[in-house]
């Protein structure tokens, strides 16, 4: 893994879209479960060459992350960082999805309990090729609830795009 600033991390992404080569990126809080150190992380993955980018910071690369959020779904912030309205999740629209999991739910309600309490907490989509991902067949969400210090996975064949359309405001929202 390559120490880089946060620069090159969005020049990198930035060139990875451009070529058309697979790539994610994970922003680790102290205390992950795939985070040794206690600064926050932010790793760039490029899966199509096996390159690791990681930058360490003091402070949440939340501004960082809305713009690699967008430069990876290909969607303004305006429209992929928002909730949608009840009945638009239900129909499903934009996302060929019905209807989200038992566990991804759940993931969202305790994050909107922890965000009311004010307490931190964080969220990771596992993509089938990442690092991260203990079976490559398919997407992981993962949820680290820091009060309880449990971890909730649910595994799906199909990005997860509701739930992530759901779950990643409320990470973007959070005080800390």
């Amino acid at each position: 893994m390559q120490k880089v600033t946060v620069k090159e991390i969005i020049k990198t992404a930035e060139r990875l879209k451009k070529q058309e080569r697979k790539w994610h990126f994970h922003i680790l809080t102290p205390g992950c479960t795939f985070n040794k150190d206690k600064r926050f992380a932010l790793i760039l993955e490029n899966t199509s060459d096996n390159e690791q980018f990681i930058y360490f910071s003091l402070k949440k690369p939340a501004k960082t992350g809305i713009k690699l959020v967008e430069m990876l779904h290909g969607t303004p912030k305006s429209s992929f960082l928002l909730p949608r309205s009840p009945s638009s999740r239900r129909r499903g629209e934009s996302t060929g999805q019905s209807e989200i999991s038992q566990k991804a739910q759940k993931m969202i309600e305790r994050a909107n309990e922890l965000n009311i309490k004010g307490f931190s907490w964080h969220h990771h989509l596992l993509f089938p090729d990442c690092m991260f991902n203990k079976d490559s067949r398919y997407w992981t969400l993962v949820f680290e609830d820091p009060l309880n210090e449990e971890v909730i996975e649910d595994r799906f064949k199909n990005e997860p795009k509701e739930a992530l359309r759901q779950i990643e405001p409320l990470f973007y929202k959070q005080k800390k």
